[in-house]
């Protein structure tokens, strides 16, 4: 059986025993687990754990209490350039410091047969982090709560609304069709501003640069807390916007639309700047989650 191992396990995240304990903080809050299952999406960052690390967290506390599902199908963009520009993991497990994950194969193959863009492909996830943050909150949780999940990870190369609409229907079809508890995650940092970017859209003292950023992050949360798919890539063409995830994002607005989602809460946003207190460079980070 194929075994994806980690790639960012020791930069991104711990890879030793200290990748618990971090957990553990982040969830020092957490209550039961819930079986009304409501949320049938979520968004979460990217980014080293001690940048956006309890903002991911925000999204997992509330799929723990709320349930968890079967599978999550996880959408993040391909930063590397590798392999299919839409490329769905076929099947095996991916490894990280906390053990195995099984990739829902069946589910896999679903989507790609019932999607008009993607293949099954290994080599665009073999060195992509922003699939793989997200897997130790999964598991920490699925292991707390005495469950095994599933994943089904995608990245993507492509990132509009034609792929959004696309994954998103293949996605609600090929859970319909396998009768799949599902909640996609979509993982996305916001805004990338600074030098480190070669992006400087606008200046301002270092103390005013974290509320700017967040003025043009709103901007598109506010898009897609309305589920408006059209508005989320207008507002980030119009503003040139550097948000990395936006086809993660609107694959789980149509998706969630789809299975009767009615409403989308923002639980958490911050900016690196808060832990690095540099302006070379400062990324935004957001937790959402979709209910039915």
């Amino acid at each position: 059986m194929e075994v994806r191992y980690p790639a960012v396990a020791g930069s991104f995240y711990p890879a030793d025993g200290e990748l618990v304990e971090m957990l553990e903080e982040f969830f020092r809050d957490l209550g039961e687990e819930g079986s009304e299952r409501r949320i049938t999406a979520g968004v979460a960052p990217h980014a080293g754990y001690v940048f956006s690390g309890f903002t991911a967290s925000r999204t997992y506390k509330a799929i723990f209490e709320d349930g968890l599902p079967e599978t999550f199908v996880i959408l993040g963009p391909n930063h590397t350039g590798l392999g299919s520009p839409i490329a769905v993991y076929p099947s095996g497990k991916w490894l990280t410091p906390l053990g195995e994950i099984e990739i829902d194969a069946e589910m896999a193959k679903a989507i790609a047969k019932l999607s008009g863009i993607a293949d099954l492909d290994e080599l665009a996830h073999k060195y992509e982090h922003s699939i793989e943050v997200q897997l130790p909150f999964i598991q920490y949780l699925s292991e707390l709560a005495g469950k095994e999940v599933r994943i089904v990870p995608i990245a993507l190369g492509i990132q509009d609304e034609e792929v959004s609409e696309d994954l998103g229907r293949a996605v609600f079809e090929a859970s319909q069709e396998l009768g799949r508890d599902v909640v996609v995650i979509a993982s996305t940092d916001f805004m990338h501003y600074g030098p480190m970017y070669g992006y400087v859209p606008f200046r301002a003292r270092a103390d005013e640069l974290p509320h700017r950023i967040k003025e043009w992050d709103f901007r598109v949360i506010r898009r897609i807390l309305d589920f408006d798919v059209k508005g989320m890539f207008r507002e980030l063409r119009e503003m040139n916007h550097t948000m990395c995830g936006p086809g993660g994002v609107g694959t789980a607005m149509v998706y969630s639309r789809l299975v009767g989602a009615l409403e989308a809460e923002l639980l958490h946003y911050t900016t690196s700047f808060e832990v690095s207190h540099s302006t070379d460079a400062i990324v935004g980070y957001a937790s959402i989650v979709f209910r039915r």
